[in-house]
This record gives structure tokens, sequence and C-alpha cells, in this order.
């Protein structure tokens, strides 16, 4: 491949997918979660010999998780790739990171909020190797850079460069595209930073001293990229005219729609669900006895179950929207605007764990088993069944059969259900509600399907790398004897079916704790010395004051413009990957405190902490212009620049001042 058509294969990947609206702002909400935050998940891996697989490290979890496609990534978790397989991890916020050969790359943050500006900052630590990053702002506040042993690689928008951190202390800043700025010093009040172009290659030694310098073509890597690449471009052909309400979906299911609904499925209309997507095979047939939630792995990270789906495709449809059986179609994907885990639903039957897509009918207010108390599981006459409430053979009458008229009230989902209706499904369902209450046919048979489709593995197993070889039917599961006298004749469903689930898939014994809110402790007042107050804290706020210049910013080779602001105040500044914030631990606020609109948030200042709106930026506030720990910046700078708060930091027009040593 010529040097030119890779520039255009790498600004057609770049550009088209941001066209086709992947990497957009409001891609999707994350279920019970903050607003802004999106994962990652392992796109690709090389091929290569078997045991050399890449490995994800997750906190809080002693043993590494093979790596494979699908697997979602998070703050928190590292990734590491062995000397013969490297791997790519794409990002929903836009951003796409290649891991070559040997390399460890840790997610610190995704879009976490600055304590001092407007800023979100994705942040990576590179321990050692090499990565091609390609990336795309995800919106004019997110600050995205890669941190290494002694510097801090801030990308541009729609730019590419590859980051070496070499096993002599070295990092290697090449561009192939766009622009980088790469932060280095001795100290936090001795740190310098230049800009890196298109076709520049900057190194900073150990010691600081750093060359600039013409970059290096076609090495290994690089090469490796551009067969990447040319492969990436050609899933971009034969883009698929879209149906207009499919237009109107968040972006990344219109990406998913555009790139692969034609290549994996077909989209249909249908008069109840409206434009649904259902999988085929290579043949183009549809795969008549495939299931969703069936042919993957369970994983857990975040705090949730995740479901991995062998699937190439799965990503999206797994994660945002809802399957649904229909006897026409068979499994059909209904598209929302929502991200979970794994749109599932839980029970446990002796010694089984077992698991179903979460259907339409579970929302049906006053139907599903949610709120009940009680599992699916119960014994009757000499034998064990599993309760639907949507069948039509007598056992699982509705639990008011005489209701034919449906209000809007009652599609308000009960409050114990674990997952909130996506606005695209609201009426969906209010027209499959109607259906089936006036007695459907159609529907009323795919709601009698639902039993069928429980897939249930004995709770050792549910780690299992392909959970469908042991995977098991209502049928095939040995049912246990009657209960005794003391026994209920109905198994007690969890409170928290998915917290439930999490303990069997760690080993975890015992009852399952009651998740309860526990407050921070409040911080300390340092007494003497020079301390600075926090003005104008709300009602029941205390005050809280930190001496000056007792502690130093840790990781003063960032860009994250709040270190200069705890350089002014003495206090440190933390990423916490477990809640994806950045905190300072002496002064007691993080980036949750400022997700609390329209409440008054803390802003951290050169003056201390004040309180202010959630999206304003207060007076004394550091703003993000220059480099955080550069003598020559000023804490007191306020807000300008950018319509984010943000100001680009000051590029340095000449590169001497430092040359490595022969």
């Amino acid at each position: 491949m010529k040097r030119g058509d890779l520039g255009k294969v790498v600004l057609g990947i770049v550009f088209l997918v941001a066209s086709s609206g992947l990497w957009a702002a409001e891609n999707y909400r994350v279920v019970n979660g903050p607003k802004d935050f999106y994962y990652g998940h392992i796109s690709y891996i090389e091929p290569g010999p078997e045991g050399t697989d890449p490995v994800v490290l997750r906190d809080g979890r002693p043993e590494p998780e093979q790596a494979v496609l699908n697997l979602p990534i998070g703050p928190g978790d590292t990734v590491r790739t062995s000397a013969d397989r490297r791997c790519e991890v794409q990002f929903d916020t836009g951003t796409i990171v290649r891991l070559d050969f040997d390399t460890e790359v840790r997610v610190e943050t995704i879009l976490a909020r600055s304590l001092s500006s407007l800023d979100e900052l994705s942040v990576l630590t590179l321990g050692k190797g090499r990565i091609y990053i390609m990336y795309k702002e995800y919106d004019r506040k997110e600050m995205f850079q890669v941190l290494t042993p002694n510097a801090a690689v801030k990308m541009k928008h729609n730019s590419v460069a590859i980051v070496t951190a070499a096993g002599d202390g070295t990092t290697e800043t090449q561009v192939k595209y766009g622009r980088a700025q790469v932060l280095f010093g001795p100290g936090e009040r001795r740190l310098d930073d230049r800009t890196v172009r298109k076709g520049e290659r900057l190194i900073v030694l150990e010691d600081n001293q750093f060359e600039l310098a013409a970059a290096i073509e076609d090495t290994a890597f690089e090469l490796w990229n551009k067969d990447v690449n040319a492969h990436f471009d050609d899933l971009h052909e034969g883009l698929t005219a879209l149906p207009k309400p499919i237009q109107k979906l968040p972006a990344a299911i219109f990406y998913f729609a555009q790139t692969y609904g034609s290549r994996y499925g077909e989209w249909l209309w249908d008069d109840f669900y409206g434009y649904v997507w259902r999988p085929l095979l290579d043949n183009g047939a549809y795969p008549w006895g495939w299931s969703p939630y069936y042919y993957g792995q369970w994983s857990y990270t975040g705090g949730q179950m995740f479901w991995v789906p062998q699937e190439p495709w799965g990503w999206i449809p797994y994660h945002l929207g809802v399957w649904q059986w229909d006897k026409k179609h068979g499994w059909v994907w209904l598209p929302g605007s929502m991200f979970a885990s794994a749109w599932a639903t839980w029970d446990f039957y002796f010694g089984f764990a077992c698991w179903r897509p979460w259907s339409l009918y579970d929302w049906m207010d006053g139907y599903g088993p949610y709120g009940r108390g009680l599992s699916g599981f119960f014994y009757l006459d000499g034998g064990w069944y599993y309760d639907w409430p949507y069948v039509n053979d007598g056992l699982g009458m509705a639990m008011d059969p005489g209701r034919t008229v449906v209000r809007k009230d009652q599609l308000k989902q009960p409050a114990t259900t674990p997952y909130p209706i996506p606005a695209e499904l609201r009426g969906v369902l209010k027209k499959v509600t109607a259906a089936f209450e006036s007695g459907d046919a159609r529907i009323r048979a795919a709601a009698a399907e639902v039993p069928r489709h429980l897939v249930f593995v004995a709770k050792g197993d549910l780690q299992a790398r392909a959970v469908n070889e042991k995977a098991m039917s209502w049928d095939q599961v040995p049912k246990s004897g009657a209960p005794t006298a003391e026994e209920a004749a109905a198994l007690v469903r969890p409170s928290d079916p998915r917290r439930e689930a999490a303990r069997v898939f760690r080993g975890v014994d015992g009852p399952a704790a009651v998740p309860r809110k526990v407050s921070a402790p409040a911080p300390k007042a340092v007494e003497g010395g020079n301390t600075a107050a926090v003005p104008g804290a709300p009602p029941g706020r205390a005050e809280m004051t930190v001496r000056r210049g007792d502690a130093s910013a840790a990781r003063f080779r960032d860009w994250n413009p709040d270190l200069r602001v705890a350089r002014e105040l003495g206090v440190h500044i933390e990423y916490s990957s477990v809640r994806n914030e950045i905190r300072c631990p002496e002064l007691g606020i993080s980036s949750r405190d400022r997700e609390l609109a329209p409440r008054f948030v803390p802003h951290l200042t050169s003056r201390g902490v004040s309180f202010g709106p959630a999206r304003s930026v207060s007076l004394g506030d550091s703003g993000s212009s220059g480099a955080p720990g550069s003598a020559d910046s000023s804490a007191e700078a306020g807000p300008s620049g950018r319509a984010s708060g943000r100001t680009e930091a000051k590029e340095s027009k000449s590169s001497e001042g430092g040359k490595i040593k022969n």
C-alpha cells in the first residue's frame, strides 16, 4: 500500500465512522448509571498459537481473564498482550486502541469529570509496550491522554498516533495524522511540553532529555495496523440504506445498522414492534433453534454481570435494546437507547442458576414476577413447575384477568424491576399490552413460549467460557423432591437476582448483603499554618480546611487541570477507577459530587473549594490552559477558549532546549 493510500484509509475510517454517527454525544444512557459513561470492548484479536491469548486483569480479582471478542473493558481494567498476539479495543466514545506484542494498558477513567473545570477526562496508563491510537473526540469537553512512566500524551481531535513505553524508561510519541502534545519533566514545577505533528516523533528519555525527529515509517507494528485498517475499511463498504425510523435511533445503533445490519441479518417491519432486526446464517437463512444469551459467556466487571456473546455482531444488540420471541419471525431485536450489561432476568433452582432474555412482557405492570417476592418455581401435584403468568393452560393465569382496558399508568414499570423502559419502546409496549389484553393469538402464543427460553447451568459452571456447552433446558434439569412441611411450595426469589448471580459467579457463600449507601467520612480539618477554607458551602455541609504546601500532587506529569490547583493548595489528586472518578482525599470531593445537577456542586479552585451550579466554572478556576505543573502557569486563570470552558494548552513553537546525548 502506498503511503498516500494509507492516509486515505485512516482518514476514511475516522471520518466515515464519525459521519455515520457512532461517535457522537448521547450515544446511549447507562441503565442506573451516570449519563456520560461508555464502555469499551475487545473488538479484534490477532490469530495466534493457543495459550497466547491476551488477558484482562480487573480490579479486585486476582486471576486474569482471557480476552475474547466482545469482552467488556471499563475503568480499572488492564489489557495485557503476549509475545505472540496483538489485540484491539474499541471504546463507545469513539476511540480505537490497538496493542502491540508484550503491551500493558490500564483504563483509569472514561469521561470522569474534572474537579476544577468542565473537562471530562479519559485516561489510559501505558505501563509497557506500544499502542496505536485512533482518537475521535467524544465531545468538546473530553480530554484524552495516555500516561507513561515519564510523560503524558494528550491527543487532539481526529488524530492517529503510536505511543511507546520502552523498557529503558523512554517514551516515544509518533504522530501519523493530526497532532498530540507531550508533557514531561523532572518535577512538578519543572515541566515542559511539546507539540508533535504529523510525520514527527518525540523521544523523551528517562532523564527527561528529549529530541524531536522525523517519524520512522513502516515498522512491523505500523505494517500490521495498515493491514487491520485495510480490513476495517472493507467492513464499511456497501452501507445499508436504512428506514427513517432507524435513523432516529441513538448514534451507536445507527452505526450498527449501517455496518452490520445487512452483513449479518435483515431489518423487518412488524405491525406490533415496528422495525426490528433478526440475525441470519451465512446462507441467508434464519437460524431456527438459535436463541440469544445462549452462545457466549458471563463476565463480572464494574460490579455487574456482563454477557459476552460469541456472535461477532453482538456488542450492540446485547447491550442496547431487548430481544423478543415471535412465532412469525423468530427472535428479533428491538433497538433501544439504554445500555445494560445484559438485558436478561435471573432465577435460581436447587443448585442451578438460570436466565432468559428480558422481554416486553416483563414490563407489563401487574403481570411479571417482580414485586411478588416469589421465584418462578413452585411445587404442585407431585412435581416442580415454572410459573409464567402469560401461559394459556390455566396454570399461569394473569394476575388480573378481568382487566380489559389498558391505562397509561399501567405501562409504568413496577418499582422493583431492574430495567427502566427505554423511551423508544414505550409505544411498542403499549401496543403489545393492549393486544395481549384483547386476547390476540399471536402475542399470547409468543408470551407462552417464554419459559422455553430459560437457560440452566449448574452454579459451578456459571464461569464456563462457553455456557452453551454446559447449558440445559427446564425439561433437562434434574427435578428436586417434594418440599418438606417446613419448606414453602414456591421458592423465594432473591431481592436482587442480578446481585445474587454475581455472588454465584464469584463463588461467594452466604446470603446476599442488602446494598446500602455508605457516606464518605467527613474530611478532618488541618490545624494551624496557612489554610484555605470552603466558602459558600450549602447548609449542612461542614466547612473543610486544608494546609497549603504540605502535600505534593502525585503523578505530576499529567494534563489534568486539577493538578495545577492541587499544587497551589498542597493537596493530592487521585484517579479512582472503581467509581470512575477524580477525587481529592484531603478535601473530600470527587467527580461524583459534580454530577448532582441542578444542585450546587463543589468546584476546586486555587482558594479552596467553592460551590456553584453544576455547569459553571467558578472564579479562580484553573481552566485548562498550559501544562498543569509548568512554572509559568497561573492557577488564577479563568475559563476561556472552547465552548466547554477548556482552552488549548500552549504549544511550543520551538523544539530547542533538549537533545539526546550520544
